[in-house]
């Protein structure tokens, strides 16, 4: 017992270190611990929470590091119910691969449970903004999303890569993202 509570207090200690003005501050071990986090611009481009299709609440720094789809889509369009499919075929395969890669869904749907029935009928197995979330209306002008179906490719630091990821998407397949780097 006092064994465990001395490396406890170890590794206390090592989480954390005094500044020279008082502050703490994080080591990078207890930084490590911590996970990666997203770019502040990709902060700023979604917020602080994003959802999956099952209504979890997900941090946006699961964005950190990845390349990342911007999804404009709705359940009543269909172009865009026949793109999602093929969508969440190459999505389900960057993840197979290992492939740091994930899609953010901004939905153009009426209602809230149109947005929620799309994503379960779909099988969408990435992240969304909320339903009401202020930053739909921002990133569908900072893209000129003009229509639906559009998928937005941008970098981890919320660079824009391609906004032809739907006809990259369809015309590449999987290799379409390392064309993207």
């Amino acid at each position: 017992m006092m064994k465990q509570r001395m490396i406890a207090t170890a590794l206390l200690l090592a989480a954390f270190a005094a500044t020279t003005n008082g502050a703490v501050i994080q080591t990078k071990k207890a930084e490590v611990a911590a996970g990666p986090t997203a770019s502040e611009a990709v902060k700023g481009l979604f917020g602080k929470e994003l959802r999956n299709a099952r209504d979890k609440k997900v941090p946006v720094d699961a964005l950190a590091g990845k390349t990342i789809g911007i999804y404009f889509s709705a359940h009543w369009c269909p172009p865009c119910r026949a793109f999602t499919p093929e969508l969440v075929k190459f999505h389900k395969e960057m993840t197979k691969q290992g492939k740091p890669f994930e899609i953010v869904f901004v939905s153009s749907d009426r209602e809230e449970n149109e947005m929620d029935s799309y994503m379960k009928e779909m099988d969408m197995p990435w992240l969304a903004l909320e339903f009401s979330d202020d930053h739909k209306a921002s990133l569908k002008t900072k893209y000129n999303v003009a229509s639906i179906p559009t998928l937005v490719i941008i970098d981890a630091d919320g660079n824009l890569i391609t906004d032809k990821g739907r006809s990259d998407v369809a015309k590449y397949g999987v290799d379409a993202f390392d064309r993207w780097k």
